[in-house]
């Protein structure tokens, strides 16, 4: 029997962007148009939540910068969370009109803990974080929002700069901001370089690849909180990296990050390398919630890695056990080691096919890559890839390796193998989530309007196509048969034929047991 060994060659079909409307291909997000600063009439309500541990004297001077806000009064609040201080922080007088001090709860503690608490309490349409070491300018948070205001999806990224002057009243601070003088006073603030490599590589993101979301830092950003909840909000259980984490969910959620530079704030002193929260190359900190962040060179997925690179589903009801198991074994043995597979079926069923479905289950119960579900998902969030494969479909060692690789290079949205038959199609769960999810642009249909080929259409819109060739010979797995090598019994004559072997083995024994006794006596 052969199997899907595919000899591959590449056809490219990545569809190009479209170039009406607001539609945001990939991550390109020059397409959009915000409204010049001072030049809109701002409507979101705006959360800003500030983090703060033992410093009274930084939160004095940052609350003093955003009581000089263009952005207005009425929509903004600043939610200060005091991350257990050891003197509880006070409000100084210069301050914005609504803003107050919400105690970090005491389960737990860390920048983390705090934002997932000040993002609960805050009742902002937009969540906007803001360090307390910072500088911002009059326009800042108009300035973010914008993106906002103009694209649910958007992350706006403020430009942080790092100046040497560490010594500022907050007074000084406040009339700085009042005169537009920061920039003028803060001439030598260089941003930080792992940034802004990233940055100038991509092209402002505009060219972003799978790593854009590592331009994520939580320092000075804007989300929208319809998109914040959707990506799970933040991971108060993380010590390190919580933001990168963050940004990882949210580029898998669809969002289009924006890093704009007009958005400028200032940190009072030198860049170090911990100031991204970004884990290093000698730290595998995030290595179990982001795949990205996991060595190249791993033998095998290991079971405490939560989210896999490529989440297989294969639907497994009705099926015969030796026809799903053939399709499974096969994707458990590709050489894409981190891969997780979703078998869908109605485990509770009681129907013909219930004998099928519980050797499939007990077969797979103590496989860490293999879980259980009712429905098929619609994505594989957080996973960055969504592999659909027929159960009677059964995948050679190379093939899903080569998929993912070919959609990699292309950066597609959607990889098909063009074949006479149906085989495994890898979807991008950042690509889904646009036309699916809660970033919905309007040009997007629909969920329940969207039939397979639509919704192949619709992310081949908004991240492209990639087409390849199976050239080798494949074998439609519908055709393995049982065991014995008969074809699979219904329930009524597997019951039967169980009774029976039951009752002959019983006989059997009395048989015997009758036997022995005659030859003893």
């Amino acid at each position: 029997m052969q199997l899907f060994d595919y000899t591959l060659s590449y056809v490219e079909g990545v569809s190009p962007p479209d170039p009406t409307g607001h539609q945001v291909f990939r991550n390109d997000w020059s397409t959009l148009e915000p409204p010049e600063p001072g030049s809109w009439e701002p409507g979101p309500t705006v959360t800003v939540v500030i983090t703060v541990r033992n410093d009274q004297e930084r939160l004095d001077r940052i609350l003093a910068c955003l009581s000089r806000q263009t952005y207005p009064g009425h929509l903004m609040e600043v939610v200060v969370v005091d991350d257990h201080s050891a003197t509880p922080l006070r409000l100084p007088e210069t301050r914005p009109a609504r803003c107050r001090i919400e105690p970090a709860p005491p389960d737990g503690s860390g920048p983390a803990h705090a934002r997932a608490h000040g993002a609960r309490v805050g009742t902002g349409e937009v969540l906007c974080w803001l360090d307390v070491d910072l500088l911002v300018d009059a326009a800042l948070v108009e300035t973010l929002v914008r993106w906002q205001h103009v694209h649910p999806a958007a992350v706006a990224l403020g430009d942080v700069r790092y100046a040497t002057e560490t010594d500022l009243a907050p007074d000084r601070a406040a009339a700085l901001v009042a005169d537009r003088a920061l920039h003028r006073s803060l001439v030598d603030a260089p941003p930080h370089p792992r940034t802004e490599r990233l940055l100038s590589r991509s092209g402002d993101l505009r060219d972003a690849d799978s790593q854009g979301f590592r331009a994520f830092v939580g320092s000075c950003v804007t989300m929208s909180r319809e998109l914040y909840e959707a990506a799970g909000g933040v991971n108060p259980t993380l010590s390190l990296g919580h933001d990168t984490e963050l940004g990882y969910r949210l580029w898998q959620a669809g969002g289009v990050f924006v890093p704009d530079r007009a958005a400028r704030v200032w940190h009072l002193g030198s860049a170090t390398a911990n100031r991204t929260r970004v884990p290093g190359p000698r730290s595998y900190a995030l290595a179990d919630l982001v795949p990205y962040a996991r060595p190249t060179h791993r033998t095998r997925r290991l079971p405490e890695n939560r989210v896999p690179m490529v989440r297989a589903v294969v639907d497994a009801a009705h099926h015969p056990y030796e026809l799903v198991r053939a399709c499974v074994d096969r994707l458990l043995a590709s050489t894409e080691v981190d891969l997780e597979v979703v078998l869908v079926a109605d485990w509770d069923t009681t129907a013909d096919s219930w004998l099928e479905t519980r050797l499939v289950q007990a077969h797979y119960l103590a496989e860490p890559r293999v879980g259980f579900v009712a429905e098929a998902p619609r994505t594989a969030f957080p996973a960055p890839f969504l592999l659909q494969v027929p159960v009677n479909c059964g995948v050679g060692p190379h093939t899903v390796a080569r998929m993912v690789e070919r959609a990699e290079w292309a950066r597609a949205g959607l990889v098909e193998l063009v074949r006479d038959t149906p085989g495994p199609t890898l979807w991008r769960t950042r690509a889904l989530a646009r036309v699916l999810g809660t970033g919905r642009a309007e040009e997007a249909p629909a969920e329940a309007d969207l039939a397979e080929a639509d919704l192949a259409e619709a992310v081949a819109a908004v991240h492209g196509r990639y087409r390849m060739h199976g050239e080798a010979d494949t074998v439609d797995l519908s055709g393995v048969a049982a065991l014995d090598g008969t074809a699979p019994r219904r329930r009524g004559r597997l019951a039967v034929l169980a009774v029976w072997r039951i009752l002959t083995s019983v006989l059997r024994c009395g048989i015997g047991t009758v036997r022995r006794r005659l030859r003893v006596r």
